[in-house]
């Protein structure tokens, strides 16, 4: 009687994460995509001199973070010496498998912080969509102070 009882306790918990998987990766996309954000964000205003910014693969795969005088050429990261180059599905991004993303409004198709933490051009709030068979979760980087806010 009480395995029974554990195992009904364990489905009632499992069975309705099951069908929000593709909405779970998309948001986990999200949020890593904005951790990385904010990380070239506060890198450009702690070395105003040597600004990173986020590039958004072509086919919507992944992103990197690069300088603007090299955008195809990804940075390398301090702590593990590789380069600093993300791929929905792969690697600490692995749990994101099946994530599509785009954006507008990006002026040079990168996304470059000033030494203030706002965008380079602040005429734009850029959206980024991130989807998921048929979820989608966007995200808007306010220009003038380089908020990231994230919508579903």
């Amino acid at each position: 009687m009480i395995v029974l009882v554990i195992v009904s306790i364990a489905a009632m918990l499992v069975v309705p994460s099951l069908g929000r998987t593709a909405e779970v990766r998309a948001d986990m996309a999200a949020y890593l995509l904005r951790s990385d954000m904010e990380y070239a964000q506060v890198h450009s205003i702690a070395n105003p001199d040597d600004p990173i910014g986020v590039v958004l693969a072509g086919d919507g795969t992944g992103y990197w973070l690069s300088h603007p005088d090299t955008p195809d050429t990804p940075v390398i990261r301090q702590d593990t010496s590789d380069p600093y180059h993300v791929v929905f599905g792969e690697g600490r991004a692995s749990m994101t498998g099946g994530v599509s993303a785009s954006a507008n409004d990006i002026q040079g198709g990168m996304l470059l912080f000033d030494s203030l933490g706002g965008l380079v051009d602040p005429t734009r709030n850029p959206e980024y969509r991130l989807s998921c068979e048929g979820a989608e979760v966007r995200m808007t980087v306010k220009a003038g102070t380089g908020f990231i806010q994230i919508q579903h």
